[in-house]
């Protein structure tokens, strides 16, 4: 990844707000899981669910949604609300001293998705070749965060290297499956429904 951006997070919330597409692995389901289940033996706000024992749970209360916009490929991803308010489940708006508006994530930082960790880098990665690039993409237009000058933009935090082999490895399953015409209620099966316990 080249070195070109500085970024530095300034908890806005901007880019979980709006109708982002936040596209999700099966570790990511297993730790959205477990969130869940961790902010309900804090507070109780999901209570509703009650404790989740499988992934699928997250479809059923459609906190995750199955979505074929990719390459008419089954990718789970979190489902924001909708309206004026729009904006991920697990954003939490908090006014500062200063009166400031911040949004922070009730997954962070044990069981946040990968992609959130990775932001506001991206990777592609090609298969076929073996290789992956790095980029940046600016959260949102206007995001206070980039080019603060604060802090330069580097490769991910190697503690995040198991996570991203794992993508990977589920992209490439998920390839598999997809070139040998699994039908899709199949990959939705195999590779998404996961125990929790």
């Amino acid at each position: 990844m080249t070195d070109v951006q500085s970024f530095s997070c300034r908890c806005c919330g901007e880019c979980c707000r709006t109708d982002m597409h936040v596209y999700l692995n099966p570790e990511d389901l297993v730790l959205i899981s477990r969130g869940i289940n961790a902010i309900n033996a804090d507070c109780g706000d999901f209570s509703d669910l009650g404790p989740v024992n499988n992934t699928v749970q997250l479809f059923e209360k459609s906190i995750i949604i199955i979505d074929y916009e990719r390459n008419n490929a089954p990718l789970p991803r979190l489902r924001f609300s909708r309206g004026i308010s729009a904006c991920c489940p697990f954003l939490e708006n908090r006014v500062s001293d200063k009166g400031e508006l911040h949004g922070l994530c009730r997954l962070h930082p044990e069981f946040k998705p990968l992609v959130c960790w990775l932001a506001p880098r991206f990777r592609t990665v090609d298969l076929d070749e073996e290789t992956e690039a790095w980029g940046f993409k600016p959260p949102v237009p206007g995001c206070p965060g980039v080019d603060s000058g604060e802090s330069r933009l580097s490769a991910p935090d190697p503690d995040l290297s198991k996570r991203l082999e794992a993508e990977k490895k589920f992209f490439k399953t998920l390839t598999k499956m997809l070139d040998s015409k699994t039908a899709n209620d199949v990959i939705i099966k195999e590779l998404y429904s996961i125990d929790i316990f």
